[in-house]
């Protein structure tokens, strides 16, 4: 599942000044439209980390302005980045956030097997669901459920929490009068082919039952090792597998509740509201036969734990050798002048 980073053609690089406030660090991700830094902001008395994304102009394309309209729509969700500002910088707009941990993929890819445990699993389909009801009940669809598009926490108070992030495939679902309206144009492909829904592959418009489908898939890869169709990119093909591996099929290697969790997210249409309350009781359901509490919390936690202890000895020994240095050399001096 590895995935390594693309290359930047946005020329903006560690130590360029944006903005005024901001000192680029490092590059943390790129794409086709975009590239995402580590920055430091300061301002008077005000310094935090954060993230800043850029996007290049290009005609028709406005993915940041569909990146602010959902952060800022979802402030004060425990499940997506703190939205700072955006704006304009020389020939790109860009928009800062609050700095966020690795992705899924580097977690899952920190140790062989390259997969979660069940309750790795379990938990994080319940956190992820909770973010993706989040969003449908601000009238959005994100359209892109996949692993690069979920990180943990940046701290360790937030390394046990899943957050979603990348909007720019998302839309707003169309209301009249109070109700949903169902699009009656086809649509083009959405999402990325090996967590696409079916419906992708046909050039349906995508709803809210189809980022469950995709969650359903990763589940699946990350507990199982890799989904049938893993490795293959024709569309034909891939759509084909996905049929074929319907009705359970997909499923033989995962609790017994994944049949019923399929089966009701499979079942609906566009206009339909997935019973998010049920699929959500199905993941405890699982964990419960399988003795697993999900309160307890994800291996990697301990790890990172650990880690930012070794990281504080360390620091703290480097300070013990720098004041162990300052008094050789402040007795040595004093030494001088007496003699």
């Amino acid at each position: 599942m590895a995935k390594q980073q693309e290359p930047s053609d946005i020329p903006i690089y560690p130590g360029d000044i944006v903005k005024e406030f901001y000192t680029i660090q490092r590059q943390i991700g790129a794409g086709t439209y975009g590239t995402i830094f580590s920055a430091l902001y300061q301002n008077g008395s005000v310094t935090k980390h954060c993230a800043i994304k850029f996007q290049k102009e290009i005609k028709h394309i406005q993915l940041l302005a569909n990146e602010v309209m959902v952060m800022t729509s979802m402030q004060g969700s425990v499940h997506f980045a703190k939205f700072y500002e955006s704006g304009i910088y020389e020939s790109f707009r860009f928009v800062s956030m609050e700095l966020l941990g690795p992705s899924i993929i580097q977690v899952v890819n920190r140790r062989r097997p390259y997969m979660f445990t069940l309750l790795q699993m379990l938990k994080f389909g319940v956190q992820s669901m909770e973010a993706i009801r989040e969003m449908h009940k601000a009238g959005i669809v994100h359209r892109d459920i996949k692993p690069d598009n979920f990180v943990i926490g940046n701290t360790k108070k937030t390394a046990g929490t899943i957050y979603i992030i990348d909007f720019g495939l998302c839309k707003k679902m169309q209301m009249r009068y109070g109700k949903l309206i169902k699009p009656t144009q086809p649509s083009s492909f959405r999402g990325t082919m090996r967590y696409a829904s079916p419906k992708a592959h046909i050039q349906k418009e995508l709803g809210r039952s189809d980022d469950l489908i995709s969650l359903l898939y990763m589940m699946t890869e990350f507990y199982v090792g890799k989904l049938p169709w893993s490795g293959i990119y024709d569309h034909d093909e891939v759509y084909r597998l996905k049929q074929q591996f319907l009705h359970g099929r997909l499923l033989t290697r995962m609790p017994t509740e994944f049949q019923t969790f399929e089966d009701h997210i499979f079942s609906l249409d566009y206009l339909d509201k997935p019973n998010y309350t049920m699929l959500t009781q199905l993941l405890y359901s699982a964990a419960s036969k399988a003795g697993i509490d999900l309160n307890d919390p994800f291996e990697w936690e301990e790890e990172i734990k650990e880690q930012r202890e070794i990281v504080l000895q360390r620091q703290l020994n480097e300070l013990t050798e720098i004041q162990s240095r300052l008094r050789l050399n402040l007795l040595k001096a004093k030494r001088k002048v007496e003699l």
